[in-house]
């Protein structure tokens, strides 16, 4: 069997089905809709019987009141037992001048008649009506009629205890009764007691008998109708006879219709069915066999694509994705091979390449080459401290902004490696955060050196990472072809010995290669493995530094200053290991390690009695602006018995530079544990006034470059003078580094500096040796001794 045929006998029994499953859901339907028709309408015509027999009761009650009303009848009424022919005569006068009151009675309350007037046109009058019941419908000479009883009460003004029985002819009721059967063919019958009020005689038999079974339909007169019971009254009933005919005319009309509908439907469906299975399904797998073939047999040519939006277009869509994949992959590989997948720029394996072919054409041309080769500062700490997706977008915009910096006609990442060959310049990705760039066809090295400066300049501007502003440098080493190599592998080599050199004199600037740098790199190298086991090895101290309290609080008042102790080259200068260390990241762990053994410092202080305690802890400024040091001061203050405010943290201005936003938070939670947070240097970097409005400081440390000649250059003097007056103006504490002079002393102390710090009194030493200053000028209770030399400086 076919795949077309197949189709057609699985999909016959799901087009018919669903056509007679809708045919049948139609005729419920409407059968329901006909049965809520017949429903409102009856309700329609009950509310109108309603309203019928309330206006006919108003009106015999209106014909009452008139009746107790009237002049003659009142004192009739009051007369009746002395003059009782007097109410009969009264009561003709009365209807002859009333038409419309077909009957009326009086009787006594015993039931007795005193008096009755009856129309011209007799009626057959029910018997008295039970006092339960006292309104009764009866049919009569054609008409339909309505008996009252109205009882009056025994304390009425006129005719007390009395009851006056009306008979009134139901005309309104019924012409309604005859105009709904003119417009609707719909029979309205009333049962007054299980009566019924109709002239049709049959209807009298066969209502009873209907309403003892139940059913709801009756034949009449040949006529199918549908029975609808309504209670009026608890008496009276409304029984409405619908006729079928119209309905079962038209469910007739409608089964014909859907079945005519049915029988069309699955006919067009099967040959629609069949054409489509052809176009949409046979003839396309044909296709697909077809295309198959050729590619099995090497043939990958584009072939015209399906354009449907369904499995086979999909399908036809994956077969030219799978041709042009076969067809691609060698090129995909060649460009894995050659490119850097997150900048787009050529990689090393493809920058050699080109270096070699420079350096082919240089040999002919004469020109030199040159290779700069560039490392981003602290990238480590941001890469680490944000997280990896800000160091992805760091090094797209990097690579942008490098685009954007060399020299008009050099040529950038050509986007085939085979094109690199022909290019004079290209900048390249090694990994990582190095990138290179070579030169081609430079006279001198100037034309290297203006290139290099216009890299580091526009590296120097922000870079938004996720609505942050992070800052960086970059170091830059230069080497020549031919003085410093003639091999790519040594130009690279020795360009990254003055990058490495660049960094170690203090990075954002270029450095020339030059053989004596070899042996400081291997040295930087060699100190970076053995600083990851110094600290294991118990070779870094904290040096403690006291700060004299001149005005206010006096309170002893240490910075750390960290030392490293090398094993087998003694003291380490700050200055060489620090820097190293923030390039290596290991800084944070230093910087953690400096804060435990602050607080660990100041508890051993606490008891041994030196309550009034603060000491300095320097916060550097890859663990403000990358690292989380708020987790170690938790953890330092919860583990030692000290005073938060025991603790201070400081911070340099440049450090508050590099991600400004994070560093505003992280100090702004350090200051909700009740840390000090002082500023460093101040006066060194770009925005200090803004720093002072803008991060939570306690303490402003004046720069020693302020210090140093205040002495001898008035205007120093000034610039001291209004630094003091702004930090007494924030109520912020003044610390002078740096003071190494009697007059600078004096000259700090006539301006109320409170604290200074610096050689004059004190030099870092170990902690033992630092409390022993001041146990040597100040009394356990923080008063200065006799005879101090510190007593005799701010006497």
């Amino acid at each position: 069997m076919k795949l077309q045929t197949k189709f057609l006998v699985i999909l016959f029994p799901l087009v018919v089905v669903p056509l007679l499953l809708n045919s049948y859901i139609t005729r419920q339907h409407f059968a329901e809709m006909m049965g809520e028709s017949v429903a409102q309408q009856n309700n329609i015509l009950k509310q109108q019987m309603l309203w019928n027999l309330d206006q006919a009761r108003q009106d015999s009650a209106s014909l009452v009141a008139e009746i107790l009303s009237y002049p003659d009848l009142r004192a009739a009424f009051d007369q009746q037992q002395e003059q009782p022919e007097l109410l009969q005569s009264r009561l003709e006068h009365f209807q002859q001048h009333h038409p419309r009151l077909q009957y009326v009675e009086v009787l006594s309350d015993a039931g007795t008649s005193l008096a009755r007037v009856q129309a011209a046109a007799a009626t057959e009058l029910p018997a008295t009506l039970p006092a339960s019941d006292p309104l009764r419908l009866f049919h009569a000479d054609h008409h339909l009629y309505m008996l009252e009883n109205h009882q009056q009460p025994a304390d009425a003004a006129v005719a007390p205890g009395l009851s006056i029985r009306t008979l009134m002819r139901l005309q309104q009721m019924e012409t309604f009764i005859q105009r709904t059967r003119r417009s609707s063919n719909i029979l309205l019958v009333l049962l007054d007691h299980g009566k019924v009020l109709s002239e049709e005689s049959a209807l009298k038999t066969l209502l009873p008998r209907q309403g003892e079974t139940g059913d709801n339909q009756l034949q009449w007169n040949s006529n199918h109708y549908l029975v609808n019971r309504s209670d009026i009254t608890p008496s009276l009933q409304m029984v409405t006879l619908t006729p079928t005919v119209d309905m079962e005319a038209s469910n007739e009309t409608l089964n014909k219709v859907l079945s005519y509908v049915a029988i069309a439907s699955g006919l067009i469906s099967l040959l629609i069915l069949h054409r489509s299975i052809a176009t949409l399904v046979t003839n396309p797998l044909q296709r697909f066999q077809a295309l198959t073939l050729n590619i099995i047999n090497g043939n990958f040519k584009p072939v015209k694509v399906i354009q449907r939006q369904d499995e086979l277009g999909v399908l036809s869509q994956s077969m030219e994705t799978m041709r042009q994949h076969l067809q691609d992959t060698s090129e995909h590989i060649e460009e894995l091979a050659y490119f850097d997948p997150l900048t787009g720029l050529p990689n090393k394996v493809s920058f050699i390449d080109t270096i070699q072919h420079l350096i082919e054409k240089s040999q002919v041309s004469g020109h030199q080459l040159a290779i700069l080769f560039f490392d981003l500062d602290n990238f480590k700490h941001i890469n680490d401290g944000l997280g990896h997706e800000f160091g992805d977008e760091l090094l797209m915009q990097v690579s942008t902004r490098l685009k954007e910096c060399i020299r008009s006609h050099d040529v950038i990442a050509p986007g085939n490696h085979l094109a690199l060959q022909d290019a004079d310049e290209v900048i390249a990705r090694l990994g990582g955060d190095e990138f290179t760039l070579v030169l081609s066809k430079i006279n001198s090295p100037d034309e290297a050196a203006k290139v290099a400066t216009r890299i580091l300049h526009k590296l120097s501007k922000p870079f938004a990472l996720q609505d942050n502003d992070v800052f960086i440098s970059a170091s830059i080493g230069i080497s020549m072809y031919p003085k410093d190599g003639r091999t790519p592998e040594d130009l690279l080599k020795n360009a990254d010995t003055a990058m490495y050199a660049a960094k170690a004199s203090g990075k954002n600037h270029s450095r020339f290669y030059d053989s004596k740098m070899n042996k400081p790199v291997l040295e930087r190298i060699e100190l970076e493995a053995s600083m990851r086991s110094a600290l294991a090895n118990n070779e870094f101290i904290l040096y403690y530094q006291p700060k004299v309290p001149l005005f206010g609080e006096t309170r002893f008042e240490f910075e750390t200053l960290m030392r490293w102790n090398h094993s087998e080259k003694g003291m380490i200068s700050p200055g060489l290991f620090i820097p190293l260390a923030e390039d290596s990241g290991y800084i944070q762990t230093l910087g953690d390690w400096a804060i435990e053994q602050t607080c660990r410092q100041i508890e051993y202080w606490n008891k041994k009695g030196y309550k009034n305690v603060t000491v300095s802890t320097n916060l550097s400024p890859v663990q403000l602006n990358y690292g989380n040091p708020l987790d170690t001061i938790k953890q330092a203050l919860a583990s030692f018995d000290i005073r938060p405010e025991q603790l201070e943290i400081e911070i340099t201005e440049s450090g508050l530079m590099q991600n400004e936003k994070h560093a505003v938070q992280l100090l702004n939670d350090i200051k909700s544990l009740g840390v000090r947070i002082a500023l460093d240097d101040f006066g060194t970097g770009y925005s200090s006034l803004a720093y002072l409005l803008k991060f939570p400081i306690d303490t402003l440390k004046i720069d020693r470059a302020f210090i140093r000649d205040i002495d001898s250059h008035p205007e120093s003097l000034k610039v001291l003078e209004s630094i003091i007056g702004l930090a007494k103006s924030l109520d912020l504490h003044v610390v002078a580094e740096g003071v190494e002079t009697r007059e600078q002393l004096d000259l700090l102390q006539a301006r109320e500096c409170n604290y200074i710090q610096g050689f004059y009194f004190a030099r870092p030493t170990e902690p033992d040796e630092a409390m022993a200053f001041f146990e040597g000028h100040y009394t356990a209770d923080t008063e200065i001794k006799d005879n101090s030399p510190i007593q005799k400086a701010v006497s």
